[in-house]
């Protein structure tokens, strides 16, 4: 099987987001962060000295068929790795974001057609991703 690439992954993407992912992408980079394969999504996380593996805080999924594009949460690895306060923090906030769609499934919290949201509930969205990213090896440290 041949390697897969960004592209690929754009590629399975719509318009917008294939923009959306792609500055989301961009800017954990940015913060020294890693992503990874994940199935046919981008895992976003943070490598662990202590552990030796990568903590998955962001699963992007590029919808197909009738799912649509999401950022997924595992809840369960969230409140094992960053605690139940930060987790109920970050939840809460994103649910407060006008215009954002979320379900959740058992342990997955979705965040629906990100690349669909309005260009200021985006940036709000990626601030809020970022920060936390930001914020990862304080977290973890604990």
């Amino acid at each position: 099987m041949a390697e897969q690439t960004l592209g690929d992954f754009y590629g399975s993407c719509d318009a917008m987001h294939r923009e959306f992912y792609s500055v989301l992408i961009r800017e954990w980079e940015e913060l020294g962060l890693s992503w990874s394969w994940s199935g046919r999504a981008i895992a976003l996380g943070s490598n662990s000295v202590i552990r030796d593996e990568m903590l998955i805080l962001f699963r992007l999924q590029p919808g197909e068929s009738i799912y649509p594009a999401a950022i997924s949460i595992d809840t369960d690895a969230w409140r094992e790795r960053l605690g139940q306060e930060e987790t109920d923090i970050f939840l809460r906030d994103i649910k407060a974001v006008p215009g954002l769609e979320h379900k959740q499934h058992e342990n997955i919290f979705s965040i629906v057609d990100a690349g669909h949201l309005s260009g200021p509930t985006q940036q709000r969205l990626r601030d809020m991703i970022k920060h936390l990213g930001f914020r990862i090896p304080e977290l973890t440290a604990r």
